[in-house]
């Protein structure tokens, strides 16, 4: 990627993010003396998973007065770059059980409620690239301790992001992938779901989330993590270690001025 891109004394590059996707659909009245800025940094339209809806506020620097977009502000145009934003863990993010042990099947779930002051901040919020980020993990050394922890860590971090979600890992399946933060209704959603491998092929984890109202008025997120164990064998399996439940944040803090997101409250408990 070409370094030291700016405009006037503005480093782009601390605005934007790299391109990974698609490039802008136009190159016309995208170019920073003579460099074509839309092969360097990536468009909000079709970005990659780590840059959807990353957007920022505006710049005031904008394209040319002819051509395609003409004075559009290059925030509408572009992601904005990761430095940007920060990922925090709240209070009450982590949710712990231990030790656990499984006669026949337990059930686990960890509802997680996301608490906006008004619809306005929580639709800004996620305007702006504010996102929810889902983990989890299993520590201990028993087979079943290291069978569920593997199940686990295969979906790396659920992401819920304006108007979708994503993993970073491989395993499980992604449901109603077009559903996210800002546009989230009141019947209850599938977000995702995971399965184990043998002997604990039965042992499962989903992940569903509702609003409290119609999208644009909704100020609650409820999220529903639900861990479902099955005994592996014909004896009761132990699980020595801590299952850990845990929701990150990723709220926008510019470097370009403006104001920074009304950043949400979580609550919620594990039983």
């Amino acid at each position: 990627m070409p370094v030291n891109i700016s405009s006037g004394s503005v480093d782009l590059e601390n605005l934007f993010a790299a391109r990974v996707g698609t490039a802008a659909a136009n190159d016309t009245g995208y170019r920073s003396v003579g460099t074509d800025i839309r092969q360097t940094f990536e468009a909000l339209v079709n970005a990659s998973d780590a840059n959807k809806g990353a957007r920022i506020n505006a710049t005031s620097l904008t394209t040319s007065a002819t051509g395609y977009s003409a004075n559009t502000d290059l925030a509408s145009i572009f992601c904005g770059n990761a430095g940007q934003y920060a990922v925090t863990t709240p209070a009450n993010g982590t949710k712990t059980l231990a030790p656990l042990t499984v006669s026949t099947t337990k059930t686990i779930t960890h509802t997680l409620t996301v608490t906006f002051t008004t619809a306005a901040a929580l639709t800004n919020y996620f305007l702006y690239g504010g996102r929810i980020l889902i983990s989890a993990s299993q520590s201990g050394a028993n087979a079943c301790d290291i069978a569920l922890n593997n199940m686990l860590v295969s979906m790396g971090t659920l992401v819920i992001w304006d108007t979708g979600h994503y993993r970073t890992g491989a395993g499980g399946t992604i449901a109603n992938a077009s559903v996210g933060g800002s546009n989230i209704g009141t019947g209850s959603t599938s977000m995702y779901t995971l399965s184990g491998a043998s002997p604990y092929a039965s042992n499962s984890y989903s992940v569903a989330m509702v609003a409290n109202a119609a999208a644009g008025s909704a100020t609650v997120l409820t999220i529903t993590i639900t861990l479902l164990l099955t005994r592996g064998g014909t004896v009761a399996d132990v699980y020595a270690g801590t299952y850990s439940s845990t929701v990150q944040q990723r709220n926008y803090s510019p470097t370009n001025g403006g104001s920074g997101q009304s950043v949400p409250t979580f609550g919620g408990s594990i039983v």
